[in-house]
């Protein structure tokens, strides 16, 4: 803490004697300062005295800065410069786009956001990104994230969306297993929110399950391991599975990269989510029917 001189000078003097020199009198100053007009004469006052003598001289009613208030309104005009100087540094430090960023998406989109996290940052490496593991949206209300990437049909409108694009759910075997006499693989009852989830839950219960897994993430690994029939977006799928039959119409989705409205002014949100928009976008695997 700065603590002030008994004889000396402080910010709200100088305040105060800029406000009188602009204002060129008492009651221009008040209304400046949001003071009243007697409070700025006895500060006034209390100034010079401290001070050796007065700093204003008085022609018809107006007052204009003498030399001993010179030395005050240089040091003001000094101070404002440096004050704008800092300003420019810190909006030159956002433009340069650095700082901490917190991103939270599903396990099942984790290998192609840690591809967009690492092109990102390689193209702004000041910027630490922090990546979460987690299918809540709540994340973003409690701000526990900056920004969420997410599979969803229906974004929250409480939070800003870019729109990736859309991507199918199909059934997913082991790439050298028969497509038939395979049990499903089906999710706990943590996975029951999503859609896909539910759709494979009736038919487990009617053809049987095979394995029940917690994540769609380790249901991809299940299903290339030969444990059963996996629902899985496409995105998910790769070389060690084969899909079996066509695109379930009702499962349907799309992918959301989404932010919190208090954080629409973030040079750093708005160029990661646009990044993420197109690197998304031009990375979605969509493969062909097998």
């Amino acid at each position: 803490m700065i603590r002030k001189d008994a004889n000396g000078i402080d910010y709200a003097d100088v305040e105060l004697v800029v406000a009188l020199a602009r204002g060129a009198s008492i009651k221009a100053a008040a209304r400046a300062l949001g003071a009243h007009v007697a409070t700025v004469y006895r500060r006034l006052g209390r100034i010079e005295q401290r001070l050796g003598g007065p700093l204003f001289e008085r022609d018809d009613g107006r007052l204009f800065p003498n030399a001993r208030a010179a030395p005050i309104l240089e040091a003001a005009e000094a101070l404002s410069e440096r004050l704008h100087a800092l300003d420019l540094t810190l909006a030159a430090a956002d433009a340069r786009l650095v700082g901490p960023l917190a991103v939270t998406t599903p396990d099942s989109l984790i290998g192609p956001v840690c591809r967009l996290v690492h092109a990102f940052q390689r193209a702004h490496p000041g910027v630490e990104i922090s990546l979460t593991v987690s299918s809540a949206f709540a994340d973003l209300g409690r701000r526990e994230a900056d920004v969420a990437i997410r599979p969803t049909r229906t974004p929250p409108e409480t939070l800003l969306g870019r729109l990736v694009g859309g991507f199918d759910f199909r059934v997913y075997v082991a790439r050298d297993a028969p497509a038939e006499g395979l049990g499903w693989i089906t999710f706990d009852d943590s996975m029951l929110g999503a859609p896909s989830a539910r759709w494979v839950a009736h038919r487990g219960q009617a053809e049987g399950s095979s394995c029940r897994v917690n994540s769609m993430a380790v249901a991809a690994e299940a299903a290339a391991s030969g444990l059963g029939r996996a629902v899985l977006p496409e995105y998910l799928a790769d070389a060690r599975l084969r899909g079996v039959g066509q695109p379930i119409p009702e499962l349907a989705s799309e992918l959301w990269v989404l932010s919190h409205p208090d954080l629409r002014a973030s040079p750093r949100i708005r160029a990661f989510t646009a990044f993420a928009t197109e690197h998304l976008r031009d990375g979605l695997i969509r493969p062909e029917s097998g």
